[in-house]
């Protein structure tokens, strides 16, 4: 399954992302999900699901299934928007307490065995120093999601997105 974290309005994510079905799932990061509160349920008392009773439990359980996986975002100082930060967040219970050394850092050993596509499609007004600090963002996360491989493209516009 593609899962598609998105920032953008549902009209607009209408027109600009793939037809939702079987293998192709959108998750809007509005309304706002609950940031995580650290509280490592996810990882001692409910391996993998997180306690909080929203919206990011059913985000955790489509990334948990997913094999590519897509944010779509308005790049805020070369970050995320602030909700698809908060949805992202709640993924912690994908990877388990414990540590191993991942290119000389140390990273999170992952809870399944499995390994995602990220891409990221950023869009707005983006300075240079924004567009670096969003590649090593980008990179970062793929080793903390265990991706297999990842991607960064850039749009000055939403409307301008290719998403696959």
């Amino acid at each position: 399954m593609h899962l598609i974290l998105h920032d953008l309005p549902q009209e607009a994510a209408s027109k600009l992302l793939p037809a939702q079905g079987g293998a192709v799932k959108w998750f809007g990061a509005s309304p706002a999900v609950k940031p995580c509160v650290g509280c490592f349920c996810c990882w001692l008392k409910n391996p993998g699901e997180c306690i909080i009773p929203d919206r990011g439990q059913q985000f955790c359980h489509l990334l948990a299934k997913a094999d590519a996986f897509t944010i779509v975002s308005r790049c805020f100082y070369g970050g995320l928007s602030p909700d698809v930060k908060a949805t992202l967040d709640r993924f912690i219970g994908h990877v388990l307490p414990w540590f191993t050394t991942v290119n000389g850092e140390m990273h999170h050993v992952p809870r399944y065995d499995r390994k995602v596509k990220l891409t990221y499609h950023l869009y707005g007004d983006i300075t240079e120093p924004e567009r670096e600090t969003a590649l090593r963002l980008a990179a970062a996360n793929a080793v903390n999601l265990h991706a297999a491989r990842h991607t960064v493209r850039f749009y000055a516009e939403a409307d301008e997105l290719e998403v696959l």
